[in-house]
């Protein structure tokens, strides 16, 4: 609770003045920037002998966070194993799942460093035809673009992408 000094409204709006002009130093405004992962999208006919279907060597830190796959052929009725897996001079991670559904959307969390490999693979290369890839690379924030921008600025310019929005 504030206890404003002063015998008479003057004194005491004076007062109030003076702990506003305190307080709004202490405020800080923030603007967060969003970096939307990059999504990097692949399709082949066969698989290789060794059951290679796509590699991506990574440019810099970061994270693979959703992998898509989509399958046009299957033989035989068993699901089909795949493994995406990052390999690198200081550490790996890798994630497999089994399917036979011709779309499989997987969830994953594999850390990559700048000089990392991406790799997905089958064990039954024979098995699958057709394959679409795509996945989600989330680049770390010291791979971003740094604009720096004012307050007063940045509030211009979402003031006029929200005229243009509504007159659009």
């Amino acid at each position: 609770m504030i206890k404003l000094k002063g015998d008479t409204a003057e004194q005491k709006f004076a007062h109030l003045e003076v702990v506003l002009n305190r307080m709004s130093r202490k405020l800080h405004k923030t603007v967060i920037g969003i970096v939307p992962p990059v999504p990097v999208m692949f399709s082949i006919d066969v698989p290789k002998d060794d059951g290679e279907i796509f590699s991506f060597l990574a440019p810099a830190l970061g994270m693979i966070t959703n992998i898509c796959l989509m399958v046009g052929e299957y033989e035989g009725n068993e699901p089909v194993v795949f493994e995406a897996s990052v390999k690198g001079k200081i550490s790996g991670a890798s994630a497999k799942f089994s399917t036979r559904k011709t779309l499989n959307i997987q969830e994953v969390q594999l850390p990559i460093n700048p000089g990392d490999l991406l790799v997905l693979r089958t064990e039954s290369p024979e098995k699958v035809r057709k394959i679409w890839l795509s996945f989600l690379y989330q680049m770390g924030v010291e791979s971003a673009t740094h604009l720096p921008y004012l307050i007063d600025k940045f509030t211009e310019i979402m003031e006029g992408e929200s005229d243009a929005i509504s007159k659009g």
